[in-house]
C-alpha cells in the first residue's frame, strides 16, 4: 500500500519543486489515500493564497 506525504515551502520558481527553499520546508503525513493528501495540500495552498512563491506538492512516501 502506497503512503503519500504533502511538503510544502517557500519557492523560487513555484512551478520546479527543486527549488524548495529548505528553511521554509514542512512535511505533512504520511496520508494512507491520495485523496486525504490532495485535500490537506489544497487546504495549505488556500490558506497561503496571497504568497506567489508558496507551494504544496503530494508525493510518494
Amino acid at each position: 500500500m502506497s503512503q503519500f506525504i504533502v511538503i510544502e515551502g517557500d519557492h523560487k520558481d513555484p512551478n520546479d519543486f527543486a527549488t524548495l527553499d529548505k528553511g521554509t520546508k514542512t512535511i505533512y503525513g504520511p496520508f494512507d489515500s491520495k485523496e486525504e493528501a490532495d485535500n490537506t495540500a489544497k487546504h495549505l495552498i488556500q490558506k497561503n493564497i496571497d504568497n506567489f512563491y508558496h507551494r504544496a506538492w503530494v508525493r510518494l512516501k
